[in-house]
């Protein structure tokens, strides 16, 4: 396993990747489906978590999900396996289709993976095949998140999101030789994506952040900070439990998870209905075959409990916050999204400024916590709105 100084200073290794579905853990979970044993039906709605009834009937759609499919799917991905002072990352690379393509950092959060930018990326690869302007293409680059999917798992106890962005840079500078590109992240990508524009101006050219969590500064507050940070506790109150197992024990709670299938899609499955916002017919926008995509890779890698450790990290690693009056350099825009079902506190302007060179702020009323699967098209959009101005400083 890498230690710390190992991957900051060592070798940077890449390789062509052919990930494949563990076919033994494929066929342990067929098993485990079958004996599933449910509590009784206690009614439809979500006050006490996940249904019975909604629960049941994802399980019965993962018995019939065809992972031969997914692995097809997987296996028109150009992959990478990017060996950081030993500390393995699994890449998916597109290359851009146009005459200079910009390249972009894509950073995913949890409960996700990889997975849910492969809708986006024709978008952004070859912005003429949707009647844009091929001069707004980018190469894509998409790294799995430490102990998640098809990377290995990370050091003890956990990597921060501060050793996260110094692997990130490695990667892209050394290993894929961009020492210029773009980057955007959500959730935990969004605190890791903010992290690599401050350690690293020299290479990062602008990011984008999906409604990034701001860190209280320093009081006094205005009236808005207090209202967001009101409702932020308010929220950590009646929705953060996850987050408080997730950094206290998460030993405990992966043991369970990556024993059983069902726990391990209550877990996933109630947060993405909670964050996605919905479609024009009502329905989750968060596809029912990628949930179950993303199901299944937690299961078939076995990383489900190396997911959790970011949160253990976050909380003993001292670099939780970004200092409030010393703004990160490296021009920020910022979209903060909205129609989730159980909605998240949004930040204004003026706080994020704090901490950002603000060069753009959109707010939209759709896209939830996973904008690149509810909406890719927009999110798309915005990217290249975003970055089309730095093009010219690379």
């Amino acid at each position: 396993m890498a230690r710390h100084a190992d991957w900051v200073s060592g070798s940077v290794v890449v390789e062509p990747g052919h990930p494949t579905l563990d076919e033994a853990a494929l066929t342990l979970l067929r098993q485990r489906l079958r004996s599933t044993r449910l509590l009784a039906q206690d009614g439809t709605g979500w006050e006490r978590g996940v249904p019975g009834q909604w629960l049941a009937e994802l399980l019965t759609g993962w018995q019939a999900f065809d992972t031969a499919l997914f692995q097809s799917r997987l296996d028109r991905l150009d992959h990478l396996l990017i060996n950081v002072g030993g500390q393995a990352v699994h890449v998916v690379r597109a290359p851009g289709v146009g005459p200079d393509p910009m390249p972009l950092l894509l950073t995913h959060g949890w409960p996700g993976s990889f997975c849910e930018y492969l809708p986006m990326l024709p978008l952004l690869i070859d912005p003429a095949s949707d009647g844009g302007d091929p001069a707004d293409a980018f190469t894509v680059v998409v790294p799995s998140l430490p102990g998640f999917g098809f990377s290995g798992p990370p050091t003890t106890p956990g990597l921060g999101a501060t050793a996260v962005a110094e692997l990130w840079h490695r990667l892209m500078t050394e290993g894929l030789g961009h020492s210029h590109f773009a980057a955007h992240g959500s959730d935990l990508g969004a605190g890791i994506t903010a992290r690599l524009a401050r350690a690293h101006p020299e290479s990062v050219l602008g990011i984008h952040l999906a409604t990034p969590e701001l860190p209280p500064p320093p009081r006094p507050w205005t009236e808005a900070e207090e209202s967001y940070f009101a409702q932020r506790e308010k929220w950590s109150a009646q929705e953060g439990g996850y987050e408080h197992e997730q950094a206290t024990k998460p030993a405990t709670l992966g043991a369970a998870l990556h024993d059983s299938p069902a726990g391990l899609a209550a877990w996933i499955g109630e947060k993405v209905e909670a964050w996605s916002s919905t479609t024009p017919d009502g329905h989750t926008a968060f596809d029912r075959s990628l949930l179950l995509d993303t199901l299944t890779l937690y299961w078939a890698t076995g990383t489900i409990a190396s997911s959790l450790l970011p949160y253990w990290a976050y909380a003993r690693s001292g670099d939780g916050a970004l200092p409030a009056g010393d703004a990160v350099a490296v021009p920020t825009a910022i979209s903060v999204f909205g129609g989730e079902r159980v909605p998240f506190p949004k930040p204004h302007r003026a706080l994020a400024e704090r901490y950002f060179t603000v060069s753009a702020w959109r707010e939209y009323e759709c896209g939830g916590h996973f904008p690149a699967v509810a909406e890719p098209a927009l999110l798309a959009q915005v990217l290249r709105d975003t970055f089309r101005p730095l093009r010219r400083a690379r």
